[in-house]
């Protein structure tokens, strides 16, 4: 008979989240918690004190998209579950692995609407791959095991799990060396697709003349962007990504025409209403991508691989639809060259070199401080290694445009949710799972609003987050909306602001003010020497419109490009 033990609920299941390789854990204390947070005093995990639960999931969002493993976030039971709901259903969106794990009323409580009881487990079925109860001890390392490889297999995705604070007290026997005998669950690779598939796909790339890329965040969480390159090269097929699938590609391969849809290049969208094969790896075809469902790819037959196969012709009809993991599908592609389609792919190829050039993006005038300019000298001062996190908004679109020298996983925004308030946190998150890299957060006077009480989390924790600020006193995406669809009726967009730069100096963060791009210049030369936080509040141009643009409801084809062509501008040095 093995030797015995026995361990408060509390104490078992931190030792069970240490077991799953957490190493951060994000989280807020209250009263259904607080025997997990007598146990965690006691850890080797670093349990973050965030300032509003929200932070917290956005945290374990950022840290998850940098690191490959899952994020992990802790929250009381009612009103601390229910604020971390908006980082759990971003995760969702983005398929992005999280677990949460909040505390509940004592179990007898449970449906007497007891203080702070909320039905958390209920709320989150919609948006998590799975939610858990734990009304039994004895079964928490199984249910725990379970929902970790829920949460990194297949589709990644994040999934709650709910203890009740008698759990937490409760005594469990377990044998004196169950910890050997527990195993951190790998993911499984999905891979549901046969030979036929493969040479119905070969079929398709062998008779295209203008075959097209289209990668997504799926060739990022498939760790599959190694093997992309390797194929677009061999195949001399050009790629697009969506805004999720930046770093999929180097950002100067000739072969990479930057990204798709509503804020996307003018030639990328041209170059998908032109393409008779559209090979879709990783992407959902969501609208702010594809624009009028209708005309969307009007000559294209379409190739599409994911993991998720309710993911086929979900929103585009698809010829070809293979269900597997995209480093093994890509692997498996032979050779499909011919004598004809060579030639075809290089008269393809030339074309869209030609279109680059006659749409390209607006460059920076840096005798002018914009939001362009601003990130185009980010961009070009920032460390090859430096990971992007950027909140929702105009600026947002405007750094997937600029910000280009990022490596695979290194531009964390939100892109399914679109949650303002986003940026800080998930740079914060990020910086926790990379401590050696520069990680800069691009993000608006109203974005940064909603989550900058965040900024004494980040002193506390000793993260030297740099922070740009994008100040034009407007809820700018919505303002451009208003001009554009409603007629200049600026409604709700009129943004009064604090000082940034002493509400940073209150919390401890270094910060500077600048209006110039020189200012600016010295300002990142400044955050970057800083071996702490720093903010860069930076007054940038009140109404300038992000370009080019798909209004809503109208095709790719229809894609607004500049009033006027751009030129390029003579620049102050």
């Amino acid at each position: 008979m093995k030797p015995k033990i026995k361990l408060r609920g509390a104490e078992y299941i931190v030792r069970i989240i240490e077991l799953l390789d957490a190493r951060d854990l994000f989280a807020y204390p209250g009263g259904a918690i607080l025997p997990i947070y007598d146990a965690l005093a006691y850890s080797s995990l670093n349990s973050v004190l965030v300032r509003h639960e929200q932070g917290a999931a956005f945290m374990a969002n950022g840290y998850a998209r940098v690191s490959g493993r899952p994020g992990f976030c802790l929250a009381t039971s009612g009103p601390g579950a229910t604020n971390l709901v908006t980082g759990i259903a971003d995760a969702y969106a983005d398929s992005v692995p999280m677990v949460a794990i909040t505390g509940q009323v004592a179990y007898h409580l449970i449906g007497s609407d007891a203080f702070q009881e909320t039905d958390i487990t209920g709320i989150c079925i919609p948006i998590t791959k799975k939610t858990y109860l734990i009304t039994d001890l004895a079964k928490a390392a199984d249910i725990f095991m379970e929902a970790y490889s829920v949460a990194v297999s297949g589709r990644p995705g994040p999934v709650l799990i709910d203890v009740p604070r008698s759990i937490q007290g409760e005594y469990v026997e377990l044998d004196e060396d169950w910890e050997t005998q527990f195993k951190k669950p790998t993911p499984e690779i999905v891979n549901n697709f046969t030979d036929a598939d493969i040479a119905a796909a070969v079929a398709l790339f062998q008779q295209a003349e203008r075959p097209l890329i289209l990668a997504g965040h799926g060739i990022l969480l498939s760790k599959a962007w190694e093997e992309l390159r390797t194929f677009v090269h061999r195949e001399n097929i050009p790629v697009i990504s969506t805004i999720l699938g930046i770093g999929a590609m180097e950002h100067d391969d000739p072969l990479y025409f930057q990204w798709l849809g509503m804020h996307g290049m003018k030639y990328c969208n041209d170059a998908v209403q032109e393409a008779d094969l559209i090979v879709a790896w990783g992407i959902r075809f969501d609208d702010r991508i594809t624009g009028k469902l209708a005309e969307f790819a009007p000559k294209a037959k379409v190739l599409h691989v994911d993991i998720d196969k309710s993911e086929s012709s979900k929103n585009v009809k698809t010829q070809v639809f293979i269900n597997g993991d995209l480093k093994t599908v890509i692997h498996r592609i032979p050779d499909t060259r011919n004598e004809k389609n060579t030639r075809d792919r290089a008269a393809w190829r030339a074309h869209l070199d030609e279109q680059r050039e006659e749409y390209p993006l607006a460059p920076a005038d840096l005798n002018k401080f914009t939001q362009i300019s601003a990130l185009q000298i980010l961009n070009d001062k920032m460390d090859r290694n430096a990971v992007v996190s950027t909140d929702v908004g105009q600026h947002q679109m405007w750094a997937a445009q600029y910000c280009q020298r990022l490596k695979p996983n290194h531009f964390v925004t939100s892109g399914g949710l679109g949650s303002m308030g986003f940026g800080l946190p998930a740079a914060m998150g990020a910086q926790a799972a990379l401590p050696f890299n520069d990680v800069w957060c691009v993000t608006g006077d109203g974005s940064f609003q909603m989550n900058m009480q965040e900024l004494i989390t980040c002193v506390q924790e000793k993260w030297p987050v740099k922070i740009v600020v994008l100040d034009n006193n407007y809820l700018g995406m919505v303002r451009q909306w208003q001009e554009q669809f409603y007629a200049k009726n600026y409604s709700g967009v009129n943004l009064l602001n604090p000082d940034f730069v002493a509400l940073s100096q209150a919390c401890g963060v270094k910060a500077v003010y600048c209006d110039t791009s020189e200012g600016l210049k010295k300002a990142i030369d400044e955050a970057t020497a800083h071996e702490g936080p720093f903010l860069i509040h930076a007054h940038v141009m009140k109404e300038e419109n992000v370009l080019p643009m798909v209004a809503p409801g109208t095709s790719l084809s229809d894609t607004i490009y500049y009033p006027a062509k751009p030129v390029k501008v003579n620049v102050v040095k």
